[in-house]
């Protein structure tokens, strides 16, 4: 993830930059400078070309440099290279909706009290509020987790390109994504580590076989399993449409799953209005519905058909 030294070259190349030139400018070794330029050509960030003796970079035009330029042309008065780490970038992730730091930390490889840390030096400058041991962006900065956002969703295209050419990242957040392969992608990614299919496809692992399940692939560094409120909700973010939501449902009923847990992982998810739609249709048996959820005669009908038993 981008450091200090990877956003202070960035904002350095304004316009087509030879090393020696960012050397001087940032104050960073040639062989330092060297190093970053290479790493950041790999994520495609910059690109390098020869001109007479010298070698010339400029920086590629991607979204994360356009949310940064504006971060940074908004508040011009803050030293964003120096505060924002790749540390920071996954705590301020979580900052556009109240958050306590028992969830950051239930799904970040940082230590309790280093969130709090960063939490600490976000709060001092006025970034965040704090309400009922909750923590959320103030309106004037929230650049910083559209910015954090940009970068972590940046990273794991560009992981996902690599691994899968032509896939789409459809979510993500600092360790974790949802990940729609190109229709002509044949290779076993699963022979990779971390990478989990997941969707319609494993229902029938519960017994519900449904055919036309498209494949979907979740990576995730931080454990070794999906649970069924997972494949819930990634069923959900591909597509929220009558058909999904009621193999949701079914899932859901013969699995006996906790409308509780669906509720906590609708918030990581970022799906609440979904999720909380669904569970009412189910414990309410269909009287509290709407446009996209099905009849509840018709939800009946398929669960017979499934044999599974309202």
């Amino acid at each position: 993830m981008l450091s200090e030294s990877d956003l202070r070259i960035l904002s350095a190349l304004n316009t087509p930059t030879s090393i020696s030139e960012l050397s001087e400018s940032t104050g960073y070794s040639i062989s330092y400078v060297s190093e970053i330029i290479s790493d950041l050509e790999e994520l495609e960030l910059v690109a390098v070309s020869r001109e007479g003796r010298s070698k010339k970079v400029r920086a590629l035009p991607t979204k994360l440099l356009e949310n940064y330029k504006d971060l940074t042309t908004r508040h011009p008065h803050i030293d964003f290279s120096s505060l924002i780490s790749p540390s920071m970038l996954q705590v301020c992730w979580f900052l556009d909706k109240p958050t306590e730091v028992t969830h950051m930390t239930s799904k970040l490889e940082l230590r309790r009290r280093r969130i709090y840390q960063l939490l600490e030096k976000l709060q001092t400058r006025g970034f965040i509020t704090k309400q009922k041991n909750k923590y959320l962006i103030t309106g004037r900065m929230n650049g910083i987790v559209r910015f954090a956002q940009t970068v972590i969703q940046y990273e794991h295209q560009h992981r996902s390109d690599t691994y899968i050419p032509g896939s789409r990242v459809i979510w993500s957040s600092p360790h974790e994504s949802l990940v729609i392969p190109a229709e002509e992608f044949t290779e076993n990614i699963l022979d990779k580590p971390d990478w989990y299919l997941t969707g319609l496809p494993l229902f029938s692992d519960y017994d519900l076989d449904f055919f036309t399940a498209r494949p979907t692939y979740f990576y995730t560094d931080i454990r070794d399993r999906l649970t069924s409120v997972d494949i819930i909700s990634h069923t959900l973010i591909v597509e929220a449409d009558t058909r999904n939501l009621s193999y949701c449902a079914l899932l859901m009923v013969s699995e006996d799953i906790s409308s509780e847990d669906l509720k906590m992982a609708s918030v990581y998810y970022d799906i609440e209005g979904t999720v909380e739609a669904l569970v009412t249709f189910v414990e309410t048996e269909g009287e509290t519905t709407s446009d996209d959820l099905p009849e509840w005669q018709e939800f009946k009908s398929l669960a017979k058909q499934y044999g599974v038993i309202l």
